[in-house]
């Protein structure tokens, strides 16, 4: 029988230690309890408070995580509810506190005698409704009042598989050939001409050809960023913020007869870019700088600048669960200081007539239409292209798509134009 140690550790990492939920030392089932239980945090968590008669001392955080795992095991894995149980008293030995076996027991079995009505109990605040924390739930029902259910649907549903098609190797109609021949249903995406939706969710071993470089994984409202930003072959292209790399490649697969400039601040996930670079059969400048400091020789020399500013990612909640337990209402002040920061050396980097695509992950308008609302008017060299999308809500400026259930995630776009009037500044 397998305990439960390794999710109970990766979860302590991310409610305890801070530190974001990588998956790593977890086999299949074990990145499921863990991805579960942070998406399900804060209904678990009340539950487990409702269940103990006394809270639990922080020092025994470990306990209460454990019985949190067992809550979503016995609900939700598909074995009988009594091995689920007894998985996670056999776990709680390994805490070296002889109480801790009965405590685990008693209170699952109690769950399983009463659960109906230990839930109505529990489930009684709007952070264990919704799953989400109260600066998050507060800021949607301000922003969004109309889509708030929607977006907390959505974040409290797994994702969909999105592929994005090397167009340069494959065609989207022949790749959708592969995929049936190996009995993995998909569907083509409206918005984005090289995307498919699987009908479920599969290891990317099991993708005909991804080793070969015909397909990638890549969010459909994240392609979208190159099809805004429309490079053309002789067009020096920045992506600043670039890793792991997604934009990148779907900018060269788009069009090889760019020159492309891929920066980060990050030196560890650079090798990501390279390693989607040779997967993929691409080539294009791979540079290690923080963009919050940029140099002389760098003014005014690219054409097309796309900046994927880093963000408080709220729009792609449901593929990162443990955003809710790790992003505070104080860090959004601080992501758009940032934020800002790069929008304005970015610009800077930018030749007169060029422009400029701001994304975000984002669905707070802080960090996406209020910012850059904010920059054109301080900028008389700044103007905004028109986004001509179908879906979404249009902004001013930019456009706004929002997480949906089965559909693309949460992500905001601004294209700007830079006039030139900046030859005269």
């Amino acid at each position: 029988m397998r305990n439960l140690k390794n999710e109970v550790r990766a979860l302590h990492e991310v409610v305890i230690e801070k530190t974001s939920f990588s998956g790593k030392g977890l086999d299949a089932l074990g990145k499921q309890v863990v991805f579960s239980v942070l998406r399900q945090f804060f209904e678990l968590q009340a539950i487990t408070h409702e269940l103990l008669d006394k809270p639990l001392n922080q020092k025994h955080i470990d306990l209460e995580l454990l019985i949190m795992c067992g809550l979503y095991a016995v609900d939700h894995l598909a074995q009988p509810v009594h091995t689920s149980v007894n998985a996670a008293v056999e776990t709680s030995k390994a805490f070296n506190k002889a109480w801790a076996r009965g405590l685990v027991n008693a209170t699952l079995r109690r769950y399983l005698r009463d659960a109906q009505n230990i839930r109505h109990k529990a489930l009684t605040s709007d952070t264990a409704i919704s799953n989400h924390p109260d600066w998050f739930t507060t800021s949607v029902q301000q922003y969004w009042p109309e889509q708030y259910q929607h977006i907390i649907d959505a974040n409290n549903t797994p994702a969909p598989m999105h592929l994005r098609i090397n167009c340069q190797k494959i065609s989207r109609d022949n790749y959708m050939t592969k995929l049936e021949a190996e009995n993995l249903g998909c569907i083509k995406s409206q918005n984005s001409p090289h995307c498919l939706t699987l009908m479920e969710p599969v290891p990317v071993e099991r993708l005909p050809a991804f080793n070969r470089g015909f397909v990638s994984v890549q969010d459909e409202a994240a392609q979208l960023a190159t099809l805004i930003l429309k490079p053309v072959a002789g067009d020096h292209i920045l992506d600043a913020c670039a890793a792991p790399g997604s934009k990148s490649c779907h900018l060269l697969e788009v069009e090889p007869g760019i020159k492309l400039t891929s920066i980060d601040s990050n030196s560890d996930r650079l090798t990501m870019v390279q390693d989607n670079f040779t997967r993929l059969g691409l080539q294009g400048d791979i540079i290690h700088q923080d963009l919050l400091q940029i140099d002389d020789d760098q003014l005014a020399c690219f054409d097309k600048i796309l900046l994927d500013a880093p963000c408080s990612a709220t729009g792609v909640i449901r593929r990162h669960p443990d955003i809710k337990l790790l992003r505070q209402a104080n860090d959004i002040d601080k992501l758009v200081s940032i934020q800002r920061q790069l929008l304005e050396n970015c610009w800077r980097m930018l030749k007169p007539e060029g422009s400029l695509v701001y994304v975000t992950c984002s669905i707070l308008p802080r960090e996406n239409e209020h910012l850059v609302a904010a920059f054109v008017q301080q900028h008389t060299d700044a103007e905004t292209i028109d986004i001509p999308l179908s879906i979404g809500h249009r902004q001013s400026p930019g456009y706004q798509l929002l997480p949906t259930v089965g559909s693309h995630d949460g992500f905001y776009f601004a294209h700007l134009r830079k006039t030139s009037a900046s030859i005269m500044l």
